[in-house]
């Protein structure tokens, strides 16, 4: 059934909580207050922004600076290199021993609801119409050479890994360039950030910077990138802060028109004229509102020709079939439809063609087109037909189609499945609509870009084929793994529902948006998944089920007084007991029924929802529970709680990790970027904390594991990668040969094959071996036999080696230097005495039989 839909005169103009926001360089805090204030009485709907907003909050939240601004776009290219250049060749190798990752997926997907993650752009080679690329907005650029059906990437090697835009030479396909960050998100920062245009002249093996560069907190997006198609000399960026131009393949560039850029076009036979368009924020521009630009001069100089009132942001599109025709999608102020503006005369003069009302809000969620609102300054889309200029695209939310010129419009896609989302069973094809593109060398056909990957049609969109499958460019939040079944992981993803990894098959486990997930580790046929903001599901696969369980928490998630969790809210299993979970909103809840009572063990903690639990495995009466900067725990299974100080100034907790053997021992990871302070030790239940960072490098750590039954075998996910380090070792070391320099969100064992798995925010899910060491039978011997006691102690211990037998001993602490040495003792037990070290974790390193040992100490005054 095909929906029409014509503007009539019921015009909407509501206000955007972007809107809102009054300083001109607002902080993440003033944006957050804005955010709340403006939701604070209102209902929330999809299609409205709201996710995409919560998920900004999450990313951002933990990557801020410690005086509360946004880094800088290069921080964490600039720590990776500092770090390297500054590690040792004999440190770095050791990480060669164990760890080699392997892409494990996602990389196939049933298509229409579901995905594999959002893709922003897609740009063609100018003869060979098999190739193409695609840009994702953390997971880099992909190539396929035979039309989809296969892809692969090279940039895993670049500091940063989104891509807003492509461009190729039309005479020289080895010489491409690529917009970095994501452009398609009108906040501060994106999904990733932007460092500029990159330039390969290898076919996209190798890449190098431009002139046009982002070296400070600039803050700094550019959405689209052309290259001229007569003279590949000459580029031209929409960028947050104008457009901008080079006429020497990238060497320099020069501003040639201030503002917040969104979209660039050339004319189609004649790229001496050129369109632009810009998004109208009060906080990002000093423009009172939008604007259409033209340039008769490729890109020199610009004449506004269009200023529109009560929009917000602007999309272009032009035809060869009508060269001289130009139309420009525009979203109000809420980011709804204001409508759609049209130009005849090569952009020289506009005119509206279509109006956005309650009735024809295009950019809603709704099958009907009714509402107000929207998420035009996400997701905006329009193509027109180039052999048919009736044939016009837009995309919001849904995908609508126009065979008349954009006068008449009928639903082509639908977001939903759901008989109440969709009545009309229109085909479902993945939410959220980023790119429209018509092949050039392949009349008809059609691509579009949305969050759960690439679309095509050859039939006018009677039909549209999944091009997905290849693609590794998930953004996971969290996974769970078996530890009965060897490949056996579950992975909740952003925008992509949580999937399940069984013996190298992928299949969809629940949908929505993935958030934590668990498997149980008696039987992989129960898992547990979860979706934004406190909704817990169990599927029984054996069985067949599925039960969003959390709405038997009291109150009851159908409940308007239902507790309401963080935007990944926390849950965790049972160690001994698979029927036990707890779960954290404000309180702490306890199932003894896989979900289906609970009851609350713990008073309300806090004012703001819980991030984390963590149960102690050799004594679950011992929990542990926090928000981002406080800690709390139990020791009687939730009968008496406890605040715990952790006396580190601004640190924002990301993960908690509790020694199998010594439920008072704990690890906590920081995000953000302060200086040495990135992981820290407490030996007994938080009354002292001791600085584990050592030499790590200054970015955010997000996640921490600890090896059961190593001698004390850590590893840690940051945003740069993996890192190891144990008892034996004097400082972290690198563990990431093969994994792509991602965001590491998530990191498990399974111990049924030793392995250990990595959940990434932009590349998917990867797994290596453990680390196993250099170690030989005779320093394993030794090892064995030589004692440190007490540990922790006072700065008074005592070494005990085996058959009085002659060794050096060395003390370090975590900045690598020596604060006690003494050499040719021949003592079986030889008492050490710190008298002026202060209180922290120090490194025994002995010297014995020409074997080098290294323990780790607590020194607690």
């Amino acid at each position: 059934m095909l929906i029409l839909l014509s503007s009539s005169t019921h015009e909407v103009h509501a206000q955007s909580w972007i809107n809102t926001i009054q300083d001109e360089n607002p902080t993440f805090q003033s944006m957050k207050t804005s955010f709340y204030d403006f939701w604070k009485d209102k209902k929330i709907t999809k299609g409205q922004g709201y996710k995409q907003f919560k998920r900004w909050e999450w990313f951002w939240e933990s990557r801020l600076l410690p005086n509360g601004e946004f880094p800088s776009p290069t921080i964490n290219i600039d720590e990776y290199q500092k770090y390297y250049a500054s590690l040792s060749k004999n440190k770095y190798n050791k990480t060669l021993s164990s760890d080699n990752w392997e892409f494990k997926g996602p990389a196939t997907s049933p298509g229409k609801y579901y995905g594999l993650g959002r893709l922003n752009c897609i740009a063609f080679h100018p003869t060979n119409k098999q190739i193409f690329w695609v840009g994702s907005p953390a997971g880099g650029l992909w190539k396929t050479t035979d039309g989809g059906s296969t892809w692969a990437t090279n940039t895993d090697g670049l500091p940063v890994l989104g891509v807003s835009d492509i461009a190729i030479d039309p005479t020289n396909t080895n010489i491409m360039y690529i917009a970095t960050g994501d452009g398609d998100v009108v906040l501060r920062g994106g999904d990733t950030k932007s460092i500029g245009v990159l330039k390969s002249r290898d076919g996209g093996s190798t890449w190098s910077g431009t002139g046009l560069s982002h070296t400070v907190a600039e803050k700094k997006l550019i959405r689209r990138l052309l290259i001229h198609p007569k003279n590949p000399q000459i580029l031209l960026a929409a960028s947050s802060d104008g457009i901008w131009m080079t006429s020497n393949g990238g060497k320099t560039w020069t501003n040639q028109q201030p503002g917040y850029f969104i979209d660039v076009e050339f004319h189609p036979t004649d790229p001496s004229i050129v369109y632009a368009s810009t998004v109208y924020v009060p906080y990002l521009t000093s423009d009172t509102v939008a604007h259409i630009y033209r340039s008769t001069n490729t890109g020199s100089s610009w004449t506004s020709v269009a200023s529109l009132e009560d929009v917000g942001r602007i999309e272009l599109a032009v035809t060869k079939s009508s060269p001289n025709l130009v139309q420009a999608l525009c979203s109000d102020l809420s980011w709804g439809l204001a409508g759609i503006w049209s130009s005849s005369n090569s952009g020289a003069s506009f005119i509206e063609t279509f109006k956005g009302t309650t009735t024809t809000n295009l950019l809603a969620t709704e099958y009907d087109a009714t509402g107000t609102g929207g998420q035009g300054w996400y997701d905006l889309a329009l193509a027109i037909n180039p052999y048919n200029a009736n044939d016009v695209w837009l995309g919001g939310v849904n995908t609508w189609k126009s065979t008349d010129g954009a006068q008449n419009w009928g639903l082509n896609s639908c977001w939903s499945p759901s008989i109440n989302q969709n009545p009309n069973q229109i085909q479902t094809i993945h939410a959220d609509k980023h790119f429209f593109a018509y092949h050039p060398l392949d009349s008809g056909v059609l691509f579009e870009c949305n969050d759960g990957g690439l679309y095509k049609t050859t039939n006018s969109g009677k039909d549209w084929i999944d091009l997905s499958n290849g693609l590794g460019i998930s953004q996971i939040y969290r996974i769970g793994v078996s530890q009965t079944v060897e490949d056996n992981v579950v992975c909740g993803l952003q925008d992509n529902g949580s999937k399940l990894i069984d013996s190298n098959v992928w299949a969809e486990a629940t949908g929505g948006d993935g958030m934590e997930c668990i498997i149980d580790y008696t039987n992989e046929n129960i898992i547990y998944t979860s979706v934004q903001n406190g909704v817990i599901i169990k599927a029984d696969f054996e069985q067949g089920t599925q039960e969003e369980i959390s709405n038997n928490i009291p109150a009851g998630q159908k409940d308007s007084t239902s507790p309401s969790g963080a935007w990944i809210t926390p849950y965790v299993i049972h160690p001994t007991n698979p029927n036990i979970l707890l779960a954290g909103y404000k309180k702490v809840y306890k199932t003894t029924d896989q979900g289906d009572s609970w009851s609350a063990i713990s008073p309300e903690l806090t004012s703001d929802n819980l991030n984390l639990i963590t149960i102690a495995p050799s004594d679950p009466n011992t929990i542990y529970a926090s928000t981002f900067d406080s800690l709390y725990s139990t020791s009687d299974g939730g009968i008496n709680w406890q605040y715990i100080p952790i006396g580190i100034p601004q640190a924002q907790i990301s993960r908690i990790a509790v020694d199998p053997a010594n439920p008072k021992k704990i690890f906590i990871t920081i995000s953000g970027y302060i200086v040495g302070s990135k992981v820290f030790v407490s030996p007994d239940g938080g009354q002292n904390w001791y600085n584990y960072s050592g030499s790590l490098p200054n970015v955010p750590v997000n996640c921490i594991t600890y090896l059961k039954g190593s001698n004390e075998g850590l590893y840690i996910g940051t945003d740069i990668g993996v890192f190891y380090t144990d008892a034996s070792m004097t400082d972290w070391v690198p563990y990431q040969n093969g994994l792509p320099n991602v965001i590491v969100s998530d990191l498990e064992i399974s111990y049924n094959d030793n392995k250990l798995w990595a959940g990434t925010h932009g590349r998917g899910l990867w797994k290596t071996d453990l680390y196993t060491g250099a170690v030989g039978i005779e320093t394993q011997n030794i090892n064995k036999e030589i004692y440190i006691f007490p540990n922790p102690n006072i700065g008074k211990f005592s070494v005990q080696v085996p058959d009085n037998k002659q060794y050096d001993v060395a003390v370090y602490n975590i900045h690598g230097e020596v604060v006690f040495e003494q050499r040719q003792i021949h003592s079986s037990q030889n008492a050490i005495e710190l008298n002026h070290v202060k209180s922290g974790v120090y490194f025994v390193r002995l010297t014995i039989d020409n074997t080098t040992i290294s323990r780790k100490i607590i020194i607690n005054k």
